[in-house]
């Protein structure tokens, strides 16, 4: 079977809009697997480090693919400005190719509500197909931006609601949440993004001030041993031990 040929399209209940991809379970090797989901902000505010941006993500995967764990993760990667696209969908390190993510060109307006919930609502149902085959599986998500929502259909109180869902559901044996901002230091996007995650449910809020290499690159570090932590993480019933930034 082809590569494209291994994942299915899937929709997500209770929103008509959206869907993912994700790779067949028969098509899997191990018995657990830990559901990574990557959303970046491609928006045209980015444009001054979509460079930066792009190597950060680069960095994540390849570090994942030097993980001892590394054949327990399924990767999706997923960029918003006006809209919503996949890079790919949840697949193992194997099939994934890092050049897919020169492909992030930044534009348009900012719908991060809706990447949210898309993270958020997609791993859960994933979770749910894989566990009905049997599969233990707990998850890690990590949004990536650097400003306020100016074009979502959903609301925070949607995401919220969706992240209550996924802890809920026993499908998931725990996630991880972090939203991550970057070149927050002007018009008090810090202090959104702060709100907006204690509103939206999501667990931790990472700040990265500057958009600069050094400052990128840390953050890939940190996003690749959170991803390890968690991935340990699995089968002990508790999500990871917080690792700090």
């Amino acid at each position: 079977m082809n590569k494209s040929n291994k994942m299915q399209s899937i929709a997500i209940p209770g929103a008509s809009n959206f869907r993912f991809s994700g790779v067949r379970p028969e098509e899997l090797g191990a018995t657990e697997y830990t559901l990574v989901t990557v959303v970046v902000d491609t928006s045209s505010s980015v444009c001054g480090f979509a460079a930066k941006l792009r190597a950060a993500v680069k960095a994540i995967v390849e570090s994942c693919r030097r993980n001892p764990r590394a054949e327990n993760l399924l990767v999706r990667v997923v960029r918003f400005d006006d809209d919503l696209a996949e890079v790919h969908g949840f697949k193992p390190l194997a099939d994934i190719d890092s050049d897919a993510y020169d492909t992030l060109a930044p534009g348009g307006m900012t719908a991060l509500y809706d990447a949210c919930f898309d993270a958020v609502a997609a791993t859960e149902q994933y979770a749910r197909v894989l566990n009905a085959q049997d599969y233990d599986v707990n998850a890690a998500v990590y949004i990536v931006t650097d400003g306020a929502d100016n074009r979502s259909e959903m609301t925070a109180r949607d995401v919220a609601r969706r992240v209550g869902s996924i802890r809920a559901d026993e499908a998931v044996e725990s996630i991880v949440s972090y939203l991550i901002g970057v070149n927050t230091g002007s018009a008090g996007i810090a202090g959104y993004l702060g709100a907006f995650r204690a509103e939206a449910g999501i667990d931790h809020y990472i700040d990265v001030s500057d958009a600069d290499a050094s400052s990128l690159a840390k953050l890939a570090g940190f996003v690749s041993k959170s991803i390890a932590s968690q991935s340990q993480a699995l089968g002990s019933g508790a999500p990871s031990q917080l690792i700090n930034f």
